[in-house]
C-alpha cells in the first residue's frame, strides 16, 4: 500500500511538471499566470484539490497558516477560472499512473460504478445544471458525479461529471466502461444502471458485469422491454 508520503510527492511532482507546462492547460495560454503572482498555476490547482466543506474565504485561510497575506476569494476566483478543466483530469489520470497497484479477484478487477449530486449556488440558473420543480419550490442546482471505484484497491479508477438537469446514469455507465483501459474488470452497478446497451458495451470490451435490476413486478423494470419468445418465432 502506498504510504501518505508517497503519494504527497507524486502528487507534488505531477503539479511541478504541469506547471512548467502550465500554458497548455490554460484557458488563455499566453497572457494567464506569466506573471509572478502568489496564485500561480500549482499554487491554484493545489489549493482546488486540498479545500473542505468551508466558506472560500475560511478555506483560503486555512491553506495559508491565515496570514495577513492570503489571497482574497475573488483573486482565487479569477486564478481558478484560468485553468481548463481538463487540467485535473490530467493530473487525476497521471496520478493514478504513478501511484496504482492491481489487485485481484481471481484475475478480475472489481469496478464499483454509482453516481452522486454536488450541490452547487443556484442563484445563477443554468440549463445544464438547474432543475425547475412544479409548485412553490425554488430551483435546484447542481452536479452529478459519475465514479468507478476499484473495490480492492480502494481507489477512483475513472469519472464522468454531468449537470443534474442533463444527467445520464446509462450513458455515463457506457463511457466510463470505454474508457477503462486495465487487466480483465467485473463492473458492478445498482439499480439504475441498468441497459441493454450498457451490457453490451461490457461485452464488447471483454469484461464481465454485476448489475442489480429492478423487479420484474416493477413496471420501470427492464424486463418490461423483452420481447416474449411466441412474439419472435
Amino acid at each position: 500500500m502506498n504510504s501518505y508520503k508517497h503519494l504527497k510527492n507524486v502528487l507534488n511532482y505531477n503539479l511541478n511538471k504541469m506547471a512548467e507546462l502550465c500554458s497548455i492547460f490554460c484557458e488563455n495560454p499566453e497572457t494567464d499566470f506569466t506573471r509572478d503572482r502568489k496564485l500561480n498555476f500549482e499554487t491554484t490547482m493545489r489549493n482546488v484539490i486540498c479545500m473542505e466543506s468551508g466558506s472560500l474565504k475560511d478555506e483560503l485561510l486555512k491553506l495559508n497558516d491565515f496570514s495577513i497575506d492570503t489571497p482574497s476569494a475573488s483573486a482565487f476566483v479569477q486564478a481558478r477560472s484560468k485553468i481548463k478543466i481538463d487540467a485535473f483530469k490530467t493530473l487525476f489520470d497521471r496520478f493514478n499512473m504513478k501511484t496504482h497497484v492491481n489487485k485481484l479477484w481471481k484475475g478480475y478487477r472489481l469496478i464499483a460504478i454509482d453516481g452522486s449530486e454536488l450541490p452547487i449556488d443556484n442563484t445563477v440558473y443554468d440549463k445544464d445544471t438547474t432543475l425547475f420543480s412544479k409548485g412553490d419550490f425554488k430551483p435546484y442546482s447542481a452536479f452529478h458525479l459519475n465514479a468507478s471505484y476499484d473495490l480492492l484497491e480502494c481507489t477512483f479508477d475513472n469519472l464522468i461529471i454531468q449537470g443534474q438537469a442533463k444527467m445520464d446514469e446509462n450513458d455515463a455507465f457506457c463511457q466510463l466502461v470505454d474508457r477503462y483501459n486495465g487487466p480483465k474488470a467485473i463492473f458492478i452497478a445498482d439499480r439504475g444502471f441498468e441497459s441493454y446497451n450498457g451490457f453490451e458495451h461490457v461485452v464488447k470490451s471483454g469484461n464481465k458485469y454485476l448489475i442489480r435490476v429492478r423487479d420484474i413486478d416493477s413496471k420501470t423494470s427492464i424486463t418490461k422491454s423483452l420481447v416474449p419468445l411466441s412474439w419472435r418465432i
